[in-house]
């Protein structure tokens, strides 16, 4: 990591040296107008441009005005204000966890995360993992598309698509070149700095952007019992792991620090781009564990490296052909301090303790390409195809745990218990297990298959009337071959200011390795596990005023093999929803100042399964129940009020309705409930040439919120003994934060 960072630091020089010419303000971030909102080019929901009026899918489309406007630091801040999502701040083995469209999973593995179209879930766990790695700076758009879209995009494209579209060098005139820099201080000792460069010169381009992110993490240990301190520091469960230490810190006390980075570049040549990404997230556990079972001052590591060349050629004029390579890596990595609770009689008190190292290396190289053609003014086709070669870990490498796979330990070393060579006990006297594997899982640890996939669209267009009709079959060597059809009929009305669509659409869900094959020490694995299947059907209306874009959407959504944490195909679920989606834009009470600017969203959600956890019987069994820790009402809302020319006022609250946890929750059968909450956050801009300052408070009154837990969630909430599970029942959600931004950008002429 040190290397990496020194060259991260040198990169930074490198941009604040270069920067020695006269520059220009850009006044336009602030500029966009109500009525041209639904003529925004978006390219996530068929892959080409076209309007959002045209896009045959519910969307929700914010702008680099958005992102200054609302003084947001990272794109985790944006899902929360997103409609249609449940989100969960968990700080540990993801930072966050959101639900798309009531669809409780133990990961955000259901939508599919992209940076200009490149997919960036992790290869192993299918995971989005949405940190402070991206900068934020060097988004022009995110595309958030709502419902089933693997025609377009294959696997995972499950419930929705999360697509970034960063500024490019070529969208600058020729000859220039453009730096901006961002830094943010925050509560918590937090502190970010971004940097990101595009160019434009004769038949070549570029963007280059980065950051870093360091933060302790607000300590939370006294919001919730199984987060305390006299459990982190408890000598009958913990023993003689108290005596060791991570980062300089010994366990036993509350300690979640953060050190994330990021670099992005893309780099084009006529037809032809080189695009680069390179993140790396070191986070501690958060209030995911409990504490009686997992010390969360631990290292959790992930990291993407890409890279993609592209070659993009226009034939005539109706004709593009897109070619792309690209290689991916996704590693998962770091230590974990353990105490499993003793289940000899009378010694419930104590622990079966152990410190795992552990390791999960993946790569796959992928080469897909699409074919656009224009056969006329009314017909539109779309072809593509892509083949891809995965090689993948099965379980972890994780010497001396619990008999895991070990690089490094031999399977016969079953340590002073039998139960594996780190796995030691609560009484002793001292703990001196300490190994590590190595940095690349071993061949006879690995699984090694191919993927292929190919779809066909067309679009007809002669108003007032639009079309889609799609296709796609793909066949993968481990779970088989899914065949997936999507159709849109979109009839746009009022001079093109309003559309009713109607869009059916299915999609898979592939079974992520981290489940085939058993993640910790090969539990739980089942590599019979099939695809999940989805069906949705949906009713779209909207409607342009003189003030107000009015989106609203109803759906009832199909799944079928549900994969549920324990790794079986087992269930279905049925969801119906409604989202509204409310822009709106009026002159100032002020004379000469912008319009004030703001929306309302509303989601209601209606998610039912036929399998519950029946506690009594330690089985799930049928029962068509609420699928719980979906909250059925959720409104987001927001004012932006411009005044004295340059200052932006930002108020924006989100509420949840209060829910029903999820029936494997041992507190569901204790009736308890996940509170309704009202959360405020504001922020202040000031821009003054190409300077903008942000002061921003998020959860302004302070609530101490609570969220449901994710995974099992199998705590419970009786403190006075140990904990029923290693997931708390109930996530502690962070307080009152306050940050300051500064936000430096000039033109290079």
């Amino acid at each position: 990591m040190l290397k990496n960072r020194l060259l991260f630091k040198y990169f930074c020089a490198i941009l604040l040296i270069y920067p020695c010419f006269a520059f220009a303000q850009n006044d336009d971030l602030f500029s966009m107008e109500i009525d041209e909102l639904l003529q925004i080019t978006v390219i996530s929901s068929n892959g080409i441009e076209e309007s959002l009026i045209d896009a045959p899918a519910s969307m929700v489309i914010l702008s680099e005005s958005d992102f200054i406007k609302r003084g947001y630091n990272n794109l985790a801040e944006i899902l929360v204000d997103l409609p249609g999502l449940d989100t969960i701040q968990t700080n540990g083995t993801s930072y966050i966890t959101s639900y798309q469209r009531g669809y409780r999973t133990p990961f955000m593995t259901r939508t599919l995360f992209m940076i200009n179209g490149i997919v960036d879930n992790h290869l192993w766990s299918q995971d989005a993992l949405i940190s402070r790695q991206y900068p934020i700076s060097m988004i022009k758009q995110v595309e958030v598309l709502y419902g089933p879209s693997s025609v377009r995009y294959g696997p995972n494209a499950f419930l929705g698509v999360i697509n970034v579209i960063t500024k490019k060098g070529l969208d600058l005139a020729e000859n220039h070149t453009e730096l901006l820099m961002k830094a943010d201080i925050g509560s918590w000792d937090s502190n970010g700095l971004e940097l990101f460069s595009r160019g434009n010169f004769e038949n070549v381009s570029f963007d280059i952007s980065g950051r870093i992110f360091t933060s302790n993490e607000e300590d939370l240990s006294e919001r919730w019992g199984f987060l305390s301190n006299n459990l982190y520091n408890n000598q009958k469960v913990w023993g003689p792991l108290l005596q060791h230490q991570n980062d300089g810190e010994f366990y036993g006390k509350y300690n979640d620090k953060t050190d994330d980075w990021g670099l992005f570049a893309n780099f084009k040549y006529q037809d032809l781009k080189l695009s680069f990404i390179n993140w790396q997230i070191d986070e501690g556990y958060g209030t995911q564990y409990a504490a009686d079972r997992g010390q969360n001052n631990g290292d959790w590591q992930r990291l993407s490296k890409q890279v993609l060349l592209e070659h993009d050629w226009q034939y005539r004029y109706n004709l593009n052909i897109k070619s792309n390579l690209l290689y991916r890596k996704s590693r998962v990595w770091g230590n974990w301090a353990e105490a499993t609770p003793d289940w000899n009689q009378g010694m419930s008190e104590y622990s079966y303790i152990s410190i795992s190292n552990w390791n999960s290396s993946n790569n796959a190289i992928e080469i897909k390409q699409d074919f656009d053609y224009t056969y006329s003014e009314y017909f539109r086709y779309l072809l593509g195809w892509r083949l891809k070669r995965s090689d993948l870990t099965k379980a972890y490498d994780v010497p001396g745990y619990w008999g895991g796979y070990s690089s490094t330990i031999s399977s016969d070393a079953l340590g002073p218990y039998g139960f594996g060579a780190g796995v030691f006990h609560s009484t002793d006297l001292n703990y001196d297990f300490d190994s590590k594997p190595i940095p690349n899982v071993p061949n006879d640890n690995r699984v090694q298959f191919n993927d292929a996939g190919i779809y066909f669209s067309v679009i007809y267009d002669s108003f007032p009337w639009r079309t889609n009709l799609g296709i796609r079959y793909d066949y993968n060597q481990i779970w088989g071959s899914s065949t997936n059809p999507r159709v849109s009929s979109i009839f746009k009305f009022n001079d093109n200011q309003s559309a009713i669509k109607l869009v059916y659409g299915e999609a898979f869900q592939e079974p992520p390795a981290l489940q085939l094959y058993g993640g910790w020490s090969g539990r739980l694995a089942n590599p019979d596990l099939a695809p999940e299947k989805a069906k949705n059907i949906e009713v779209i209306l909207m409607h342009n005023s003189a003030h107000w874009l009015h989106d609203m959407s109803l759906y009832r959504a199909f799944y079928d093999n549900v994969i549920r944490e324990d790794a079986i195909n087992n269930g279905k679920r049925v969801i119906t929803g409604f989202e509204y989606k409310g822009r709106f834009e009026y002159s100032h009470f002020l004379q000469g100042q912008d319009n004030i600017t703001g929306y309302i969203y509303y989601t209601y959600t209606n998610a039912k399964t036929d399998r519950i956890y029946d506690h009594n019987k330690q089985d799930w069994v049928n029962q068509t129940k609420k699928l719980g820790d979906i909250s059925p009402h959720k409104i987001n809302m927001l004012i932006d009020m411009p005044f004295y020319d340059n200052w932006h006022l930002n108020i924006k609250g989100n509420y949840l309705h209060s829910a029903t946890l999820y029936s494997r929750n041992p507190l569901n059968i204790q009736n308890i409930k996940v509170a309704s909450c009202m959360i405020f956050d504001a922020s202040l801009s000031y821009k003054i040439s190409s300077w903008n300052f942000t002061f921003k408070a998020l959860n302004i009154f302070d609530r101490k919120v609570f969220s449901p837990g994710v995974g099992k969630a199998d705590s419970g909430n009786d403190f006075s003994k140990r904990s029923l599970g290693f997931i708390n029942s109930l996530t502690v959600e962070p307080g009152r934060s306050v940050w300051l931004s500064v936000r430096y950008q000039f033109d290079l002429k």
